[in-house]
């Protein structure tokens, strides 16, 4: 029962902290769209593709790595100072020359995505982002090895996109369109590494000569490689649509497509949250032979994923074209493509944790075999599906190659492992989920006349209260008890 207090305290920070970041930048994408138009909203969206996906290129792996080595060595910290310090040695390197190359092929990038002079900009303006984002990515995991996740969580998905939109709204104000689009990105990276550097120091006891005198550590490198991989062909995975988009269409595209994308990637913050609390958990269960246990934690955590990921998605799928028409009323037309991209969350929210199973039970090439294949067939998916179908060609690529991860990654959990996420449990979620969609669409033609802020409200407390009626109506579990009596008595003394 203490893990799964445990996995429900860390994941309830975590998710606080997706929820924000993810809010913050759909506010972003919001006012992106409201104020620059269609075609700076593509631009952005091409740039960032770009620069996220080089950024994991410069993380190497190393953030991966800092969380297992450190938090190894917890008694001797000595050597965890040794390897933080070469972590961010080799991590500014690597970031510095990632910046660098982006710099001299921004031009032939631009050209490559049908974006011009004015794509050629944002890629060069943001990648000085790049060893700021790097830094303090590093940081942020040094600092979770030592037991403290608030101060990465903080900078990386509160400070930065609060800050990004802040930015841009002053600019947009002051100093007109392209300097909005141009300038936000690197500042509000810059501001969150100066925020998060001063922490570093006491909380791990890293000295000051622990970075500049660090030697190089064989045995993180070798261990980062393959996750920097995973995370590589994953990243280009998670903005391929968008790349796709941007090399057989054009901006403007790729700008309609994104409101869509970034709505329907609220709902995916709960893999994320969950998975960062479940993988330690799932390793040391692993590593101790306790199957049972493991098997149990898995079903649990899938449950939880499935009953925060419904809610939001039933609204998306109800009420598309209203949602996506709070950017403006064209943007309305890419209401199929948020249907298909919600959709994609809800398979991952309930078979996405595989994917953490695997790599925390030691099967790190397999996992680089999945997410390899997945890249090949989206790639392929997209370059079938988006001639034919534009934006919804993307977005049914993206729900069928989750559906085809969920089954690859179900049927190798079941045979390597012996393990399923399914559980009688797991049904209250989706019966309580179906008496919402009940409600809701009952409720629609009334809704819809109600103004759009008005409407989209109601239909939120709506969802909630039945929601949250049925699943008390159907029964708690114990662990959900035990969470809640805990919750409810702060005060209680530890025993």
């Amino acid at each position: 029962m203490r893990s799964t207090v445990s996995i429900a305290a860390g994941a309830g920070v975590s998710f606080g902290g997706y929820v924000v970041g993810q809010g913050v930048r759909f506010l972003f994408s919001l006012a992106v769209a409201r104020l620059l138009g269609a075609d700076a909203l593509g631009t952005y969206a091409l740039a960032m593709a770009m620069i996220q996906i080089a950024e994991v290129a410069a993380l190497f792996g190393l953030d991966s790595a800092l969380l297992r080595f450190a938090g190894m060595h917890r008694a001797d910290p000595q050597r965890r100072r040794r390897l933080i310090g070469f972590a961010l040695k080799a991590g500014l390197v690597l970031s510095v020359l990632v910046m660098l190359l982006l710099e001299m092929f921004s031009g032939a990038l631009a050209e490559l995505l049908h974006g011009g002079r004015l794509l050629q900009l944002a890629i060069s303006c943001y990648a000085a982002a790049i060893p700021f984002n790097t830094a303090a990515m590093l940081y942020g995991h040094a600092m979770q090895a030592c037991g403290r996740i608030q101060p990465k969580i903080i900078a990386t998905q509160v400070l930065s996109p609060v800050l990004l939109l802040l930015f841009t709204l002053l600019f947009n104000a002051l100093l007109g369109r392209q300097a909005a689009l141009l300038l936000p990105v690197g500042l509000s990276a810059a501001a969150a590494f100066v925020w998060i550097r001063p922490r570093l120091r006491p909380i791990t006891g890293l000295q000051p000569g622990d970075v500049g005198g660090a030697a190089v550590e064989q045995p993180v490198l070798s261990y980062a490689l393959p996750f920097m991989l995973v995370s590589l062909f994953s990243m280009t995975s998670h903005w391929l649509d968008v790349v796709m988009l941007g090399m057989l269409t054009d901006p403007a595209t790729v700008g309609l497509y994104h409101p869509a994308a970034r709505t329907a990637g609220l709902v995916r913050a709960v893999l994320p949250a969950f998975a960062g609390m479940a993988a330690p958990l799932f390793a040391e269960l692993h590593a101790a032979g306790r199957m049972e246990e493991l098997g149990r934690i898995y079903r649990l955590v899938t449950r939880w994923m499935v009953t925060v990921a419904l809610p939001p998605v039933l609204l998306l799928l109800c009420f598309p074209s209203e949602v996506l028409s709070v950017f403006g009323r064209h943007f309305s037309a890419a209401a199929p493509v948020l249907v298909l991209l919600s959709s994609a969350s809800l398979v991952q929210a309930l078979f996405g944790i595989a994917a953490t199973l695997l790599a925390m039970a030691g099967h790190a090439r397999l996992s680089l075999l999945n997410a390899l294949f997945g890249l090949v067939l989206q790639a392929g998916l997209n370059l079938l599906l988006i001639p034919r179908m534009g934006i919804e060609g993307a977005a049914l690529a993206g729900l069928v190659l989750f559906g085809a991860l969920a089954a690859v990654r179900l049927f190798e959990v079941r045979r390597l492992l012996r393990l399923h996420p399914f559980s009688s449990p797991l049904l209250k979620p989706f019966a309580a989920g179906a008496g919402v969609l009940a409600v809701l669409l009952v409720l629609r033609p009334w809704l819809i006349l109600l103004p759009l802020p008005v409407l989209l409200a109601a239909a939120a407390v709506a969802a909630v209260a039945v929601y949250g009626g049925l699943l008390l109506a159907l029964g708690l579990e114990e662990e959900e008890r035990e969470i809640i009596l805990r919750a409810g008595s702060p005060f209680r003394p530890n025993r």
